[in-house]
């Protein structure tokens, strides 16, 4: 079975999320919603297994980003890729019986500026393949333990724009979203 959404795309990934009982694998490049942030600390604090794989940028990992270190203490497994493997998928698996594949970065900014898609499918075929490259990324890079954040020097200055002017409207769009 496979269902299509074009539109309300963030519902769509919480529900899937919500709906987990045993296991939430995520390889997504960016992740700055709090709300998506905040449901995986609560299936973790629940006893489901919770795994990340995500990009180790200044978005994702600058001073005020999400707590990463909370995800880890809480029992979550945080993986980064790094520069030069840097990945571009948006896909999360759900008790190995479904896969959401998206276009969508799980952030407020997609959610707000884009027109985005997601694929959710409970085929056993295609669930195992997005399982097969979980496991190959988990290979690719190491479990985080005590992860670093980015400090803003440190970024190349042609993206020092790009990165604040994204970090403000997502933080923006994460306070509209809380009203």
């Amino acid at each position: 079975m496979m269902q299509i959404y074009f539109t309300d795309i963030k519902s769509v990934i919480l529900n899937k999320l919500q709906s987990a009982h045993k296991e939430i694998l995520v390889a997504v490049s960016w992740l700055t919603d709090r709300q998506i942030y905040d449901l995986l600390i609560s299936k973790i604090n629940a006893g489901i297994k919770v795994s990340i794989i995500t990009r180790n940028d200044y978005l994702n990992n600058h001073e005020a980003a999400l707590d990463w270190g909370g995800l880890i203490n809480a029992g979550g497994e945080l993986r980064f890729c790094m520069p030069g493997k840097m990945l571009h998928y948006k896909f999360a698996v759900i008790d190995r019986l479904e896969v959401m594949v998206t276009s969508y970065n799980w952030t407020c900014f997609a959610g707000r500026n884009n027109r985005e898609n997601i694929i959710v499918m409970q085929d056993a075929d295609a669930v195992k393949e997005y399982l097969d490259e979980f496991g190959y990324l988990s290979t690719q890079f190491a479990k985080e333990s005590a992860p670093t954040r980015i400090a803003a020097e440190s970024i190349n200055p042609k993206l020092k724009g790009f990165y604040e002017l994204t970090i403000e409207d997502d933080a923006k769009n994460q306070s509209i979203l809380k009203l």
